[in-house]
């Protein structure tokens, strides 16, 4: 608990302030006092200044010592005046952001004015209406004042008063108008001139920024002749390689034409098989249809026959039937004539 006591308790630090302004300077931000409080979340504006002007102080002197230290004294780390890359940047970074706030203050200004314009403009018109207001008024009343001049005399004046006042007071808000334009006029004239200089800046800054793209471009340039030298080692393993397989290729062409050579003699062979198939098969089909003609008459002969057949065995049922009928007769005749011969031996028995 006193170790979290003494951690809240804590004031703002030097190197809080120095951190918190680096990492502004990193955003692309300018450190302000207000800035850095922010990006602390403690800390007095009192407390906070004289941290940030010491901070300001040491930049140089930091970014020039980072320099040394990753360089160690070699030039690559120099732009061609001598000035150390690091501090160059910064001092552009720097640049940038106060030109952005100046931007940015100015076109608040800028905008400001112009609202500031425009509302006048609009109290100007506002008095121009209530001006021809007054003045339809003062018509009105000149009609009824002189259907009774007596009495519009006093009234009359008055009118012609109030009219000489808002006259002053129109003519007073014109000529602050015209102060204001004058006056808008000169910010205008100082942007220009701002802009202008920003712009010979910039140019400056576009000539640095070319030569270090020309730099950028030799060193590409010697990149590049290495980079093809390796592809042209490449190119001529490739063609080794494609030698090689083109020696295989034309091996395996050999023996494909071999296969194919004893697939064609197969394929001979099977088609003089298929020849001999249907040979036989054409001379059984010719068996065939003979024995199909023979099968014809065959069953031809088989119906007749069967047509024979059937006519003797109706004779032969006939002949059965004549048969049966000629027994039955000779059966009936021998017992008629048994029966005769014992009627005439008991006769003959009878008889003294």
């Amino acid at each position: 608990m006193a170790e979290i006591r003494q951690t809240v308790s804590r004031g703002i630090q030097e190197d809080d302030v120095f951190a918190a302004a680096d990492a502004l300077l990193a955003e692309g931000k300018r450190p302000t006092i207000e800035r850095v409080r922010l990006k602390v979340g403690r800390g007095s504006p009192n407390t906070v200044s004289p941290m940030l002007e010491r901070w300001f102080a040491t930049l140089g002197e930091r970014l020039v010592g980072s320099t040394a230290g990753s360089g160690s004294g070699r030039s690559a780390g120099n732009d061609p005046d001598g000035m150390p890359v690091g501090v160059r940047n910064a001092a552009k970074l720097l640049w940038e952001t106060a030109r952005r706030e100046a931007e940015e203050v100015q076109r608040g200004e800028l905008e400001s004015v112009r609202a500031e314009l425009q509302a006048r403009e609009d109290a100007l018109a506002g008095a121009q209406a209530a001006l021809s207001q007054r003045e339809e008024a003062f018509a009105q009343a000149r009609v009824g004042l002189d259907a009774a001049l007596a009495s519009s005399q006093q009234a009359r004046e008055s009118l012609e008063h109030r009219l000489k006042e808002h006259a002053l007071e129109a003519h007073r808000v014109r000529i602050g108008l015209d102060d204001d334009i004058k006056r808008l006029t000169a910010l205008l004239s100082q942007a220009s001139e701002t802009q202008d200089r920003m712009r010979r800046e910039h140019a400056e800054a576009m000539a640095a920024r070319d030569q270090d793209l020309r730099q950028a471009e030799e060193r590409h340039a010697v990149q590049e002749r290495r980079m093809l030298a390796e592809v042209d080692r490449a190119r001529q393993t490739a063609k080794a390689l494609e030698s090689d397989l083109a020696r295989e290729q034309q091996r395996r062409v050999k023996s494909e034409e071999a296969a194919a050579r004893r697939l064609e003699r197969e394929v001979e062979k099977l088609h003089q098989v298929r020849e001999a198939a249907r040979q036989v098969e054409a001379g059984l089909r010719e068996q065939l249809a003979a024995q199909g003609i023979e099968l014809a008459q065959a069953r031809t002969q088989t119906d007749a026959l069967a047509a024979s057949v059937e006519a003797l065995e109706g004779r032969i049922d006939d002949e059965k039937a004549a048969h049966e009928q000629t027994r039955r007769m000779l059966a009936e005749a021998l017992v008629s004539k048994s029966t005769g011969k014992g009627d005439a031996s008991t006769r003959r028995r009878r008889k003294p």
